[in-house]
């Protein structure tokens, strides 16, 4: 399981938003190198996403989200393998049907963009978006880590 670290910045009780920050591999180091220079300069870019209110957090909670292993290689064969195989096929039909080069190439890219098309529409199904959707793990305190029931305390 992939685990992320997360802010709540918006909360009812169905749903909930978070937010995430993306860094850099790079910019983990105190080095002055180019590419060190070049992802300070860019920052980290955050990420919103919407998430099935499980465990109850409330807007400022930190909370961990996660997302199965198996379920980012399907994901990464998906959107890169699949597009990559449809246009290595639309060009090799258009070989064996004895298309010139300059056709093929039209056809590959024909090929690649059809591929990435399909991939967006199989992914667009309401089935594929909760499939593919991160899940809410357990809400991160600074003294303890709360799982799936929130443990509230008596005034």
């Amino acid at each position: 399981m992939l685990e992320e670290t997360a802010m709540v910045v918006e909360a009812n009780t169905d749903y909930l938003w978070v937010e995430t920050r993306s860094r850099s591999g790079c910019s983990q180091c105190s080095s002055s190198c180019t590419t060190s220079v070049v992802s300070k300069l860019f920052g980290m870019k955050r990420n919103r996403l919407k998430l099935e209110n499980t465990l109850g957090a409330v807007a400022g909670d930190s909370v961990v989200v996660g997302i199965p292993d198996e379920l980012l290689v399907r994901a990464s064969v998906w959107a890169y393998l699949f597009p990559l195989l449809a246009m290595f096929a639309v060009s090799a039909t258009g070989g064996v049907m004895g298309v010139g080069e300059g056709a093929q190439v039209l056809l590959a890219m024909v090929g690649l963009a059809a591929g990435f098309a399909l991939v967006r529409w199989s992914t667009s199904r309401q089935g594929a978006r909760q499939r593919f959707r991160p899940s809410l793990l357990r809400i991160v305190s600074d003294d303890m880590v709360f799982s799936p029931v929130r443990q509230m305390t008596a005034l």
